[in-house]
């Protein structure tokens, strides 16, 4: 895949579990510097050992077991400068973007999981290059329009709070 699909998949994720959050009335779950950080870590793998071809990536240690292993302290430390109630769920929704990055490359092409150690490829190309740039495109439109929904929902969230209020006497 590319990196816009990377990059966005789990964007919209988190973007759709704001939608979520906003329509129950528990407000965002996500700020902007998030869903940023949360961009470059669903690319992360890509960027820590760039390829262009899959035989590259099947030899890539950042698309490995190994990697995401290593990955969880890095994101419980950076989940510290999000604010306190967040970073749980920011430190876990980091390690789930670079995840979500394997299981990407796991079925357009494959991952060797368990490189160096074993050269087993986990999945195969059941997305095909050419459908590619398709993907990008849809999650870059899905990403437009549900940062675009968001401050409507949070409106008529807050207008519908506001109808039921009643004066106090």
């Amino acid at each position: 895949m590319l990196a816009g699909t990377h990059a966005l998949m789990p964007v919209c994720a988190c973007l759709l579990a704001d939608q979520w959050s906003v329509a129950s009335g528990q407000g965002r779950k996500f700020s902007m510097a998030g869903l940023g950080t949360i961009a470059v870590f669903g690319v992360l793998p890509d960027l820590c050992t760039p390829h262009i071809s899959l035989e590259a990536r099947l030899t890539s240690w950042s698309h490995t077991v190994w990697f995401m292993a290593g990955l969880v302290p890095v994101v419980a430390l950076l989940a510290t400068v999000f604010e306190p109630g967040s970073r749980l769920r920011m430190a876990l929704v980091l390690w789930l973007a670079s995840g979500l990055h394997l299981v990407a490359d796991a079925v357009s092409g494959g991952i060797a999981w368990l490189y160096p150690w074993r050269d087993d490829v986990m999945g195969r190309a059941w997305i095909q290059a050419q459908y590619w740039i398709a993907f990008d495109a849809f999650f870059i439109l899905l990403a437009w329009v549900l940062l675009r929904v968001l401050p409507h929902l949070e409106a008529r969230r807050i207008r519908a709070g506001s109808k039921t209020e009643s004066p106090s006497a």
